[in-house]
């Protein structure tokens, strides 16, 4: 089989497993590169060349079961880089990239930075790729999530300046006012919206990373509970929300004590708190 005839067959496999014909071309190019260490646009440079039909028509049989392309792919793009990513380690999206621009928008003082749910690592790199940082910790509790955010830390040199450390959320750090962020994608799915999540996030993602409890809100509420005796003065707490979450974590802030303002997602919904 030849390229021109893989992106056909790829084209329309995708298209009887349910994607538009637009998305199905667009992941058949996606895979062929991944395939042949090319661009996707490039393969229509090389059109002629040949292609493995058997490891492309596993790749197919894979991603029309539902398995999410960044695991076929084994990488995926956060904020214009590069990170390798694995089954069993939740896939950073678009939306987090608000986290980030929250983050690198507010006054804080100097200091170190916290992430909880580290996952990839994708969040905590990027802050300091980006300089906002020189030092980070990163605490997660799944030893997959931690082997991949390894991986990642050595891909872009940071290894000697972010700990990863395995536990239970802020338990294994010392309260001690030492940091000038908190920083969190946590858990934030309620268990009615869980029903609702696309077949390939409830069947291949990790639902520890999704599930925020009864109303989604259980890792927000204990993080607003605890956030504060670990951060700087002038410290602040970000954390992603998800779309309707707003007026409950308003809600959940004053009883704690925090003031806080919402960064907003391109459709209008507060997707990230900062709280001070």
């Amino acid at each position: 089989m030849r390229i021109r005839e893989a992106l056909a067959l790829g084209k329309e496999f995708l298209v009887q497993a349910g994607l538009p014909p637009e998305e199905a071309l667009i992941e058949t190019r996606v895979l062929l590169g991944h395939l042949l260490g090319l661009k996707p646009l490039d393969l229509y440079l090389y059109l002629e060349r040949p292609v493995s039909e058997e490891a492309f028509r596993e790749l197919l049989e894979e991603r029309a079961r539902g398995v999410p392309l960044a695991y076929l792919l084994r990488e995926v793009e956060f904020y214009g880089r590069v990170f390798t990513i694995r089954p069993g380690v939740l896939i950073p999206r678009p939306e987090t990239e608000i986290l980030v621009e929250a983050v690198l928008s507010e006054d804080l003082p100097p200091g170190p930075i916290l992430e909880l749910g580290v996952g990839s690592g994708v969040v905590l790199i990027t802050l300091l790729l980006e300089g906002r940082f020189s030092q980070g910790i990163g605490v997660e509790c799944r030893a997959e999530a931690l082997s991949v955010a390894r991986e990642n830390l050595a891909r872009y040199g940071l290894a000697q300046r972010l700990l990863l450390v395995r536990g239970d959320w802020l338990s294994p750090i010392k309260a001690s006012r030492a940091f000038a962020a908190v920083v969190s994608n946590p858990p934030y799915v309620s268990r009615e919206e869980w029903k609702e999540l696309p077949r390939e996030v409830r069947e291949y993602e990790p639902p520890e990373a999704l599930d925020g409890g009864p109303d989604g809100l259980d890792y927000i509420r204990r993080t607003l509970a605890e956030a504060r005796r670990y951060l700087r003065p002038k410290g602040k707490l970000f954390l992603e929300i998800g779309y309707n979450q707003q007026k409950a974590v308003e809600n959940l802030a004053q009883q704690e004590g925090w003031r806080v303002k919402f960064y907003k997602d391109l459709l209008g919904y507060a997707r990230v708190g900062v709280f001070a």
